[in-house]
Parts: structure tokens; C-alpha cells; sequence
């Protein structure tokens, strides 16, 4: 039985496929993107659960694909919504807040914590 519907946009390819394969061992089905347009458009097709997202990405980063969201596709940006960054200042933090995201993870990764709000967002 599938737990959630995930789309996780990251631009590191081992570690999109790590977050990936975390996620699916948890029960999850996932689909990646490498960045924020890819992104966006991943959420338009699988119209997932909740979203993962880091920040610094080419193109378009999280920031800028969670505005975006919120102004193209409203009812896809109340999903819930975790921003994934090596990014750990307090501005960071509070802007990725401010944006409306759920919660914000730093990196390295604690996979048992982000089980956890996994979890308690779906």
C-alpha cells in the first residue's frame, strides 16, 4: 500500500536518488525532478501528496518554483511542502517559511526526522 504521493526536486542526482530511495523503502511512490521548473511541472502531472524541494538549484531555484506554484497552480501549492537545503541561516529558514512551506531540512539529512514530518504532513 502506498503511504504518499512524493515529488523531491534536487539538483545533486545522488542525492535525489538517495532522498528517492529513502522514501520509497518507506512506502512512498516518488518521483524526481532535477530542478524547479522540472518541478513544477512534475507536481502539474503526479499532483502529489507533499513536495520536497531544495533551494540552490539552475534554472529556477526552490524559492522561486514555490512562488511560482502559489501563483500559477494555488490549490497545488497548499500541498504540503518541505524545502531540503545546505542552506541552514536563519533568513534562509524564515523566507522558506514565509513561503509557506511546512518545515525546513538541513543538510545532511536526518532521514528518521524526515520520516517523521512525512509522515505527520500526509
Amino acid at each position: 500500500m502506498i503511504m504518499a504521493k512524493i515529488v523531491v526536486v534536487e539538483d545533486e542526482k545522488d542525492l535525489r536518488e538517495m532522498i528517492a530511495e529513502e522514501l520509497v523503502e518507506e512506502g512512498h511512490e516518488v518521483m524526481t525532478a532535477s530542478d524547479g521548473s522540472q518541478g513544477i511541472e512534475q507536481i502539474r502531472r503526479f499532483r502529489p501528496d507533499i513536495v520536497l524541494a531544495d533551494i540552490n538549484m539552475p534554472h529556477m531555484n526552490g524559492f522561486e518554483m514555490r512562488k511560482a506554484l502559489m501563483q500559477r497552480n494555488p490549490e497545488l501549492a497548499k500541498k504540503p511542502f518541505i524545502f531540503v537545503s545546505a542552506l541552514s541561516e536563519n533568513s534562509n529558514i524564515a523566507e522558506g517559511l514565509h513561503l509557506g512551506a511546512d518545515h525546513y531540512v538541513t543538510k545532511p539529512i536526518d532521514f528518521d526526522s524526515l520520516h517523521i514530518w512525512v509522515k505527520n504532513l500526509v
